[in-house]
């Protein structure tokens, strides 16, 4: 089971900035259905994606699956997986270009 954190609001409208500032509504459309199908695959196969070192202080084993916006940019998609509950959490929808030290402010 996929499930959202409060904060999901903030992470789509995060996404969307970040596809919209750079697509066309439509191309920017597509690609938000296809990271949140992406996100939503983890329900099969939850510790399919790498894990996020940057993340590792706070001892969840946060991990993350890329999807490609551009040839250039990329987005990952950070979750954790509560094992006990087999639930996945999607944490945050993280830009690649912007710093890696913000996922630790924003995890």
């Amino acid at each position: 089971m996929i499930q959202p954190l409060e904060c999901i609001d903030r992470l789509y409208l995060d996404l969307m900035y970040i596809l919209y500032e750079s697509h066309s509504e439509k191309s920017a459309n597509k690609k938000f259905v296809e990271i949140l199908e992406k996100a939503l695959s983890l329900s099969s196969k939850p510790n399919r994606g790498r894990l996020e070192d940057n993340l590792s202080y706070l001892n969840k084993r946060h991990r993350f699956l890329v999807y490609a916006i551009t040839r250039r940019r990329t987005v990952k998609i950070i979750y954790f997986v509560d094992e006990s509950k087999k639930t996945v959490y999607v944490t945050d929808f993280f830009a690649t270009e912007m710093h890696p030290s913000k996922i630790q402010l924003r995890g």
